[in-house]
């Protein structure tokens, strides 16, 4: 029986207008992939030696025990050997890319606000043994920094299970709780995200490292919770029970370019005998994106006013539905126009990076037709962005 830790609500933080598309979720696929490898980078990478992340696990275990780790040589293996496992689980971890809406509903999830939260198998339930949930709302909870994801590794099975979750909240909100001297000694990573709390589910015994208050973490139940709580509200319900489960029925899918993380990928590729560099096709991730209206209820119609005697009779009639402009766009001409394009589109960007600048030529762009393809085209309307010049 784990028992969470009690924090005060905020107010619900009005969610942003539900996304209409799985590819309005493309930023947010990329920024979640970009954050798994940074993360492995993080966990794995050696920095003269070391990888960042052992500074975050010394800094920790000096916060819960305030023992150095000189005197305690056994943590000091368990440190790296946490740090290679956890870049192992990240590299090969599947992600998601939760909804707005998401991240409120977790915070008022009963599993994270109930007095105690009752564990089972976790391999029977769990979405993927590696894992990685990105939320483009945080979550809030009370006065600790927003989780901005959630990750969780799997070791072993059946009775040897070992069980890791961490949040992840901003890096720069991580030194201001942290003693001046832990703080000045951490070495945090230069992505945008790192892990502020390590919890671990090893022979049913729930572990936590560091003080959580001092990361602005949640305690190691309430970690657990959130975890237990996404993969909850994330999993696809069938409409009986006869009837089987359906991942793909309330999940979209965005293949999104790997990301090597920083460091990685800058090595110029080999070359052949004819002098030509051998062109590879770039890496690519499957990102899981989960549907936004099976967590947010349709909302109820509003009452149409009913039609009075003295209203016109066409209000009688059935209500129809305003068009949409999707459907009814049409096609329309443009005439030739002059624009502003940069005379060197390729190098454009390594000019720039090495203090050059690319001074605009004014250039003829020839007359076409812009518009949903296979619709009718509009003679009515034209645009022009720049007035025609001889």
């Amino acid at each position: 029986m784990l028992q969470p830790q009690t924090v005060p609500r905020p107010a619900s933080i009005p969610a942003p207008f539900p996304l209409r598309t799985v590819r309005d979720y493309t930023p947010f696929a990329d920024r979640a992939e970009r954050l798994r490898a940074q993360l492995a980078d993080f966990w794995g990478k050696p920095v003269r030696g070391l990888p960042r992340a052992v500074d975050l696990m010394t800094s920790m275990y000096l916060t819960a025990t305030g023992r150095h780790l000189i005197e305690d040589p056994h943590a000091i293996g368990l440190c790296f050997n946490m740090c290679d496992s956890f870049a192992a689980a990240y590299r090969t971890s599947d992600v998601w890319v939760a909804p707005h809406s998401m991240a409120d509903r977790i915070a008022r999830h009963p599993l994270v606000n109930q007095a105690s939260v009752i564990v089972g198998s976790l391999e029977d339930v769990a979405p993927a043994r590696d894992g990685l949930v990105y939320f483009p709302t945080p979550i809030q909870l009370g006065q600790l920094h927003p989780v901005h994801a959630l990750a969780w590794h799997m070791e072993g099975t059946g009775n040897d299970l070992a069980f890791t979750v961490e949040t992840i909240t901003a890096t720069q909100l991580i030194p201001t709780r942290l003693p001046p001297m832990v703080a000045a000694s951490t070495k945090l990573p230069l992505s945008p995200y790192c892990p502020n709390g390590v919890s671990t589910l090893v022979d049913g015994v729930l572990a936590g490292y560091g003080n959580p208050d001092t990361f602005g973490a949640p305690d190691p139940a309430t970690a657990l919770a959130l975890v237990l709580a996404f993969w909850e509200l994330r999993a696809p319900t069938a409409r009986n029970a006869e009837e089987p489960c359906d991942a793909d029925a309330l999940e979209d899918t965005l293949t999104v370019l790997q990301h090597a993380g920083p460091g990685h990928g800058t090595k110029k590729s080999a070359r052949g005998r004819k002098g030509k560099r051998d062109k590879q096709s770039p890496r690519k991730r499957r990102i899981r994106i989960v549907r936004e209206p099976a967590h947010i209820p349709t909302p109820t119609p509003a009452p149409q006013p009913r039609p009075t005697d003295a209203a016109s009779p066409d209000l009688a009639a059935e209500h129809i539905p305003e068009p949409n402009w999707r459907d009814d766009t049409l096609r329309w001409e443009v005439s030739m126009k002059y624009q502003n394009r940069c005379p060197n589109p390729h190098q454009h960007r390594a000019i720039i990076e090495a203090g050059g600048e690319c001074k605009p030529v004014l250039v003829p762009v020839t007359a076409h037709v812009n518009g949903p393809k296979g619709r009718d085209v509009d003679p009515r309307r034209t645009v022009r962005i720049v007035p025609e010049r001889a």
